[in-house]
Parts: C-alpha cells; structure tokens; sequence
C-alpha cells in the first residue's frame, strides 16, 4: 500500500500522519509526506524562495516529531496547492491521499471544508481520507 499525506504542519496534518502509522501496522507498504510550496504569479523569487524554505522547515520538523516512523519526504513548488496534490498522487500511483480538512489558515470556517481539501476529493484518482483533529473540550 503506497499511502500520501499531504502535509502543511497543521494539526489535521499532523493527525493524518499518525492515521497513516496505524494503516501501515496492518497493511505493510511505502509513507510519503508531501509538502507544497504554494507560490503566487505576483511573489519575487525571493518570496518564492521564503515560501520553499518554510515548507522545508515544515518537512524537517515532520522528521523530528514523527522520528519513530521511516517516511519520504516530497517538496514541490506549484500555483495550486490541489493540482500539485492531484498530480503527485496520479504520478505515485497512491492508494491512499489522507489530508487535513482544512489547512493552515485561521479564517476558515469550523464547519467546512478547506478549498483544497474539496478540490482534491473531487477529482483524486485514488482514494482520499479527511482527518480532523478532534476537538476537545476544556
């Protein structure tokens, strides 16, 4: 099983990699992180490059948190965070796409669906789990 997590350092990432571990205990096979530099036509390629270097950042700290695990770490460089996802995950040949339900972004709201989350399962060749963290109550 060739299992993707696309992975932007949120929370819902997060719990999507430890989802992974456990799909992997059962079903031996291949961990990949995927990180997206997301850029934009009107950022300098000094903004493009502080974007890389904080999705790097990002990836190195997956290393250190999840040191207990053997994963690949994948960093692209895209206009659309969506299509860098659907295009990876079509190029590996994934089984499985496990993502956050929304990103990092605190301006969205509780109750939906993060645009790139909604964009991927749309149109993923393979199949997509939703993770969220859970919420508790203090």
């Amino acid at each position: 099983m060739k299992i993707v997590v696309a992975y932007d350092g949120s929370e819902d990432a997060k719990e999507g990699v430890k989802l992974a571990q456990k799909f992997l205990k059962e079903n031996h096979g291949e961990l990949i992180l995927l990180g997206i530099a997301a850029k934009r036509e009107d950022m300098s390629p000094e903004e493009v490059q502080k974007v890389r270097t904080k999705t790097e950042e990002l990836l190195s700290d997956a290393k250190k948190i999840f040191s207990d695990l053997k994963f690949e770490t994948v960093l692209l460089e895209d206009y659309s965070v969506a299509e860098a996802i659907l295009k990876f995950v079509e190029k590996k040949e994934a089984d499985l796409l496990i993502m956050g339900a929304k990103g990092t972004r605190p301006d969205i709201l509780r109750y939906t669906l993060g645009s790139t989350a909604a964009k991927v399962v749309s149109f993923a060749p393979c199949s997509v789990f939703i993770v969220r963290k859970k919420v508790t109550e203090e």
